[in-house]
């Protein structure tokens, strides 16, 4: 069975003289590898379009004797030329499919994430000065696009709107903030700042191109920085 995709790629590599295996992201089957068989010097069928960081048109044979995908060919639809020259952005956006590459397991529908990652490789071709807290809000929009979207707008036991708490805890373990009044002794959690669950509760309505004219307090970034790495190590590593 073959069918067509756009699909990110993440990596490639040699394994025999002519060929290369190819892991990339795709929006309905999650991070996958397939073989490019004679992809080293196939002018025809792969111009120009086995490098990482490609947005490509694959061809993808998934034959049902086969243990593996065949790439038979490739068009390619973006090489965010631009991004690739600057160092800064590029680093950027590595931190970023290190990311997605943690997260999205073969077969997962990752269209969400798949959707992100194009919108911050678009934004980061565009030599667009990007703020150096960025992977930190791609880290936690990615996991709340995943499936783990946290509740922050008011205490999940009381009802209390989180405006109106001035001591909020968040529960990593289930994602969800409560009020000094509601918080157990076997809570897994901790405090927060009102402010820093307020600026995530903000992350989860915008996109990329929203977040380069924020200008976050560094208390708040270290906040956001403590729930995320707690709730992503919880859920998912």
């Amino acid at each position: 069975m073959a069918f067509s995709e756009k699909v990110l790629i993440l990596r490639t590599g040699r394994f025999k003289e002519y060929d290369l295996w190819v892991r990339f992201l795709s929006p309905t089957r999650g991070i996958l590898t397939g073989f490019a068989f004679g992809g080293c010097r196939s002018r025809r069928r792969f111009c120009g379009c086995l490098d990482s960081l490609n947005l490509v048109l694959f061809t993808i044979n998934a034959g049902s004797r086969k243990k593996y995908l065949t790439l038979e060919e490739g068009t390619l639809i973006n090489g965010f030329s631009t991004l690739k020259t600057q160092r800064d952005n590029l680093g950027i956006a590595a931190n970023c499919i290190r990311f997605v590459q943690q997260i999205c397991l073969e077969g997962d529908d990752s269209s969400a994430v798949y959707s992100l990652m194009l919108d911050s490789l678009l934004l980061l071709d565009n030599k667009v000065r990007v703020p150096s807290f960025f992977p930190l809000l791609f880290k936690a929009k990615a996991t709340f696009m995943h499936g783990y979207e946290p509740l922050f707008n008011s205490c999940s036991r009381c009802g209390l709107l989180l405006s109106k708490i001035e001591r909020p805890s968040f529960l990593y373990d289930n994602g969800q903030v409560v009020c000094s009044g509601c918080v157990r002794n076997s809570d897994q959690g901790f405090k927060a700042r009102q402010k820093s669950l307020m600026f995530l509760d903000r992350l989860r309505l915008t996109r990329p191109k929203d977040w380069i004219a924020w200008n976050p307090e560094q208390e708040v970034l270290q906040d956001c920085f403590r729930i995320v790495d707690a709730y992503v190590q919880y859920h998912l590593e």
